[in-house]
């Protein structure tokens, strides 16, 4: 039984939901099509009905009494007259709401874009959004406010061009980032048809005109000669009475004898450090997954003292209380002068591989100590490295450490 009635608020009002239904209808007799609906809830929303080309038709006007009876009946007769006319108003209101978007995204600025990028890109790493921000705020801070669609083939040559007047590899790095987010917006925002709207990529303009700078891949290690007179000038940071100078001293040893990234070694934390093992785990690596690695006697010995003098959850702790190690320029300037030999703290990471490679280390066992891809080689996807298996190649590269040290058991 349809239930029509002439709509007044005090009758709205008194309606109550029904027991055995989900929802209740209400057809008002003043226009012919609009309706209130009463949910199990009771919440009550007009409605307008009817066919359009013999498709029903139901569209959504207001909630009451936030919407009044008269301004649903004036909004009803206005939609049921679309709808006479063939129009449907639900498909009417999506067309646009998606030309509002498309306009939005026209308009959409390099900033924008930036922050839509790492919304959706949730598993891009910590460091790599740090290097994102680092290079736009340093080489691109005027584009910030600039719509992307400003941003053109000739703005991308001019500005990749002024940046390397001041350092070509950041010219280059900073010109992947504009790409990978360009590649980004060309399928993220579409007009209303579906089509995008930055089919464009400008930073090709430096692949076709080969603008890129040439880019040497850095080979600097320490040498074998080099590593005493650096471990002599490493171990003397100890003799002050200053804390910290010590905690560099072990988290360099560490990140030598480890070949870890320093980011992966300076946010160890001693919650993933299992010392009756004799292991450590480095969460969410470069490669996006856990990497679990056994540690040589040396390492132990660094692992202890700094469990010893441990203040924080961070195994490396740095200058601020509970807060890892970041950059010790002081030190590392010390040590290079103290020594003569210049080295960064990625250099350390080069050298353990070039040591592990010359003592005839497998492949296969030297990319799982440096986390490194194996690649898409068949045979490696059956072969299960476990930690246990890398503690003889991990042995085997320490000891020769020591040796270059000038380190024997007794001077250890």
């Amino acid at each position: 039984m349809t239930n029509k009635i002439g709509f007044t608020k005090q009758f709205l009002t008194d309606i109550l939901p029904s027991e055995n239904k989900s929802r209740d209808y209400y057809h008002d007799t003043k226009v012919n099509g609009l309706i209130l609906q009463v949910t199990k809830t009771g919440a009550k929303s007009f409605q307008v009905y009817r066919k359009v080309d013999g498709t029903p038709i139901r569209v959504t006007l207001g909630r009451f009494p936030d919407m009044t009876i008269d301004q649903a009946r004036r909004t009803g007769m206005k939609k049921l007259s679309e709808m006479a006319e063939g129009i449907n108003p639900n498909t009417k209101k999506k067309e646009v709401l998606a030309k509002k978007k498309e306009v939005e995204a026209r308009n959409i600025t390099f900033s924008e874009v930036l922050e839509d990028y790492f919304r959706v890109r949730k598993n891009l790493s910590k460091n790599t959004v740090s290097s994102y921000h680092t290079m736009i705020n340093k080489y691109l801070e005027t584009w910030q406010s600039r719509p992307l669609a400003k941003i053109n083939r000739e703005v991308v040559a001019d500005k990749h061009e002024e940046i390397s007047k001041l350092s070509e590899t950041s010219a280059n790095k900073t010109m992947r980032v504009v790409r990978a987010l360009f590649n980004f917006a060309n399928g993220q925002y579409e007009d209303s048809k579906g089509r995008t709207l930055f089919p464009d990529n400008p930073v090709s303009r430096l692949s076709h005109t080969r603008a890129w700078n040439k880019e040497k891949r850095r080979q600097s290690i320490i040498e074998r000669s080099q590593l005493k007179p650096w471990y002599d000038a490493v171990t003397a940071l100890s003799e002050d009475d200053e804390c910290f100078n010590a905690v560099v001293r072990d988290y360099l040893l560490f990140v030598l004898l480890t070949g870890l990234r320093r980011r992966e070694a300076s946010h160890l934390k001693w919650e993933d450090v299992y010392q009756e093992d004799q292991l450590f785990v480095i969460r969410d690596t470069k490669n996006r997954t856990d990497l679990k690695l056994p540690y040589s006697d040396f390492v132990e010995r660094i692992i202890q003292r700094r469990f010893i003098n441990r203040n924080s959850e961070y195994v490396f702790t740095g200058g601020q209380a509970n807060a890892f190690i970041n950059d010790p320029r002081k030190q590392i300037a010390r040590i290079r002068e103290e020594s003569g030999v210049y080295f960064t703290i990625h250099d350390l990471r080069r050298t353990f591989i070039t040591i592990a490679e010359s003592l005839d280390i497998s492949t296969m066992a030297l990319k799982m100590l440096v986390n490194h891809s194996l690649g898409s080689d068949v045979t490696s996807g059956y072969v299960i490295m476990d930690v246990e298996r890398l503690r003889v190649p991990v042995s085997k590269i320490t000891a020769c450490f020591k040796s270059c040290f000038g380190l024997n058991d007794l001077k250890e």
